[in-house]
């Protein structure tokens, strides 16, 4: 099941393990002219016929996929943002929309496994799974003091992120949350936006990833990551306890207003979307909104993304906006 569908966790809203990988004796992507053959590899390993995987996956060549298209990979998670760009990318995506294969990105390989809540244990163990059954038809770039070798330093070692997106809304109304990314940056963890490096959180999404893949074991990441995450877990709950009890009229006033924009705008932008979206979620959570929608804010969230929302039709902003809210109105 795709990450966001169905979901109703409400804090940690998904999990990702993504693995950094390269062949052995050859060039990193930036230095190669042609990707073609080595494009042409890792698809084997993958859909060969002796491979378990092979039923598993379809391949996409990004060059012959229309932008729009590329956009909507991207909004799903399923690739990252720069694999719109560029010539010689490809991905290998799972028919469950779990899994994916991104060719040619900064890395040769960079597979990535997500999953909706927290589920670090159950996506390490796939990647693990997954990444054994691509080892044993190719060679990767590996030495026995640094790891694994990759593009960037930062990658090095064992060639692994794990991150977890949570939703913050209460740390982020009391003010707290730029002290949290400070502390959680003193112990090497890196807090990001809703699409990683370099981007917002919008909708009050952050994304909690390690920093360091050289030194510790993938296991003592993924526990730390664990026993961090536990402690903002813990902090957003008290968080929303204190302005349920501090501030509840006004917090009352805020999530009704938010709710009755959505159920009424005829016209709505992304950002204003996932603002208003997130103090839904936040209302439902609290038990001030006790209506159901069809589908959860986050799916909201999620399928009113540009491109997800145009439906491979190219709009202008003015109509996605009006139909934006349309979706909205009929779904929350």
């Amino acid at each position: 099941m795709i990450w966001y569908k169905d979901n109703n966790s409400d804090i940690v809203v998904s999990t990702r393990i993504r693995l950094a990988r390269n062949l052995d004796k050859t060039p990193f992507p930036n230095a190669l002219k042609d990707t073609k053959e080595v494009t042409e590899k890792i698809k084997s390993a993958v859909l060969g016929s002796n491979s378990t995987l092979a039923k598993d996956f379809d391949f996409i060549d990004l060059d012959n996929t229309p932008a729009i298209r590329r956009q909507e990979l991207a909004e799903e998670h399923l690739i990252s943002p720069v694999m719109c760009e560029g010539k010689g990318k490809s991905a290998l995506v799972s028919k469950d929309r779990t899994m994916s294969i991104m060719l040619m990105e900064e890395d040769h390989i960079r597979l990535q496994i997500i999953k909706s809540g927290c589920s670090l244990d159950e996506a390490f163990a796939l990647a693990g799974k997954v990444d054994d059954v691509i080892e044993e038809n190719l060679t990767y770039a590996f030495d026995s003091d640094f790891g694994y070798l990759t593009a960037c330093p930062t990658n090095t070692g064992t060639g692994m992120r794990a991150s977890l997106m949570l939703h913050l809304p209460a740390l982020t109304m009391t003010e707290n949350i730029s002290k949290v990314i400070s502390s959680a940056g003193s112990l090497g963890i890196e807090v990001r936006g809703l699409y990683g490096e370099g981007t917002k959180a919008y909708g009050n999404l952050y994304q909690l990833s390690n920093r360091s893949t050289l030194g510790p074991s993938e296991e003592q990441t993924i526990e730390k990551l664990k026993n961090i995450t536990k402690q903002i877990v813990e902090m957003e709950k008290k968080a929303r306890k204190a302005l349920a009890e501090s501030r509840a009229e006004s917090l009352t006033d805020k999530i009704y207003r938010s709710y009755g924009i959505l159920k009424y705008a005829r016209s709505i932008s992304s950002g204003e979307a996932k603002s208003l979206l997130s103090d839904v979620m936040l209302g439902r959570n609290l038990g001030i909104i006790s209506e159901k929608g069809k589908i959860t804010p986050l799916e909201c969230m999620v399928l009113t993304e540009p491109a997800l929302l145009s439906g491979g039709n190219e709009l202008s902003p003015a109509e996605r906006d009006k139909k934006r809210a349309e979706f909205i109105r009929e779904n929350i």
